[in-house]
């Protein structure tokens, strides 16, 4: 019974920050002038808020390619190129530009928007990049409503929800990689990933092949341990089984953007930025102090990405067992393992050359975790501690071009090649 209330209650408030229709349907019922009002100062008031990510990349004078790449398990994943910096004219469309290659790859509920998404251009590390002279990708995982079709499965089926940040790393990862290189021509690649994006690069470059195809790895607010997460939700999830979870939760996406979605998180955090923390916050806690909150709702319009119920219960058994692969339960790790437990990702394999940013006040990465991970890494070549920062600080924080992106691009600069 304890379960089923404290679950329920939690229900109660994810459906209530994201069940959009009924929201806004209620204010027209209720007051149709507020309504109207609401609507009228969304509409027109920054154009950035209707803009997907290649109109982003656009509007602010950069070239864009739109690439798809197919993973070996049949998702199509939507990669986005910035062949080349602010008013330049793409090289080479579609084919090697003679640059070093550099992929960013987003967190959990995320989307790659994030990586071009701040007001101004000079913050946003897509553009820093490409300004610099690296051809840059950004690549969006599975589950997300850039990469939401599979050759195999309809969204609609439970087959297409069947994953998490293993198969990201068992497959997305390496189909992204292989692709842009096959596409440039280059020999390596550089890789910068946020919060699950960094967890996707610890677990796959484990495998020296793809190792030995990187030039550097960025680790922002980097996610392995999370033994000391602080996330209440992952945390109250972890006290439960997931036969029960999936039960409750069901068994397809979690937090998909969807059209209503996105009107509804513009809206609210227009009137009131402090409620919007609550659809990321449940996974990843929440602090303003470094976000400039008028673009708040620039950042909600695109936000949350969208994953699989199975994805965030891998999250939140993390928070239990530890860096392991997903657990189905005795009988389902017997079928998918071959044993009674779910295999443990052994960090002490990864072997590429890797240098990490982490804050203070993460939830999610939490220092103490991340003080464990950098030891353990012989391929170390710089860590630094940011005061202050949370998770988001790290593709969302004002003065992140300042304290972090300067220094990766001058990492990037020193030990990629093309």
């Amino acid at each position: 019974m304890k379960f089923v209330q404290s679950l329920l209650l939690l229900f109660v408030v994810i459906v209530s920050i994201v069940s959009s229709t009924s929201i806004i349907e209620s204010v027209k019922a209720i007051d149709p002038r507020l309504y109207d009002l609401i609507l009228s100062q969304l509409g027109g008031s920054n154009p950035d808020l209707n803009r997907n990510i290649t109109q982003l990349i656009e509007a602010r004078g950069y070239p864009v390619e739109q690439h798809v790449a197919v993973t070996p398990d049949g998702y199509i994943l939507s990669i986005q190129r910035i062949p080349a910096g602010r008013y330049q004219p793409n090289p080479n469309p579609n084919r090697s530009n003679g640059k070093p290659a550099v992929l960013l790859q987003h967190g959990v509920e995320d989307i790659g928007v994030s990586w071009v998404n701040q007001e101004n251009v000079y913050q946003s590390l897509g553009f820093i990049l490409a300004d610099a002279g690296f051809d840059v990708w950004i690549n969006n995982v599975r589950g997300t409503y850039l990469s939401n079709t599979n050759i195999y499965y309809t969204s609609d089926q439970v087959e297409y929800w069947q994953f998490s940040f293993d198969e990201m790393a068992e497959y997305d990862l390496p189909t992204a990689m292989n692709y842009v290189l096959r596409v440039t021509g280059n020999s390596k690649i550089s890789y910068v990933g946020h919060s699950q994006g960094t967890t996707m690069g610890f677990i796959g470059f484990a495998n020296e092949t793809l190792a030995s195809k990187i030039d550097l790895f960025v680790a922002l607010a980097p996610v392995v341990r999370v033994t000391h997460c602080k996330s209440t939700f992952l945390n109250l999830l972890a006290k439960y089984d997931v036969a029960d979870l999936f039960v409750l939760l069901g068994d397809k996406s979690f937090l998909i953007q969807t059209p209503g979605m996105q009107k509804f998180l513009q809206i609210i955090c227009t009137f009131d930025p402090s409620i919007c923390q609550n659809s990321l916050a449940l996974i990843m806690g929440w602090d303003t102090a470094n976000i400039n909150s008028t673009r708040l709702p620039v950042y909600m319009s695109h936000e949350p990405g969208g994953t699989s119920v199975q994805n965030v219960l891998h999250w939140s058994q993390a928070v239990k067992t530890g860096y392991q692969k997903f657990d189905y339960g005795t009988k389902g790790n017997l079928a998918h393992y071959g044993q009674a437990t779910p295999p443990q990702y052994n960090i002490s394999a990864f072997n590429a050359p890797v240098i990490i940013f982490y804050g203070s006040n993460d939830y999610l990465a939490d220092p103490v975790d991340v003080q464990w991970l950098i030891p353990q890494l012989p391929t170390l070549l710089y860590n630094k501690y940011i005061q202050g920062y949370s998770h988001l600080d790290f593709v969302w924080g004002e003065n992140a071009y300042l304290d972090v992106y300067q220094e990766v691009t001058q990492y990037l600069l020193q030990y990629t090649s093309n």
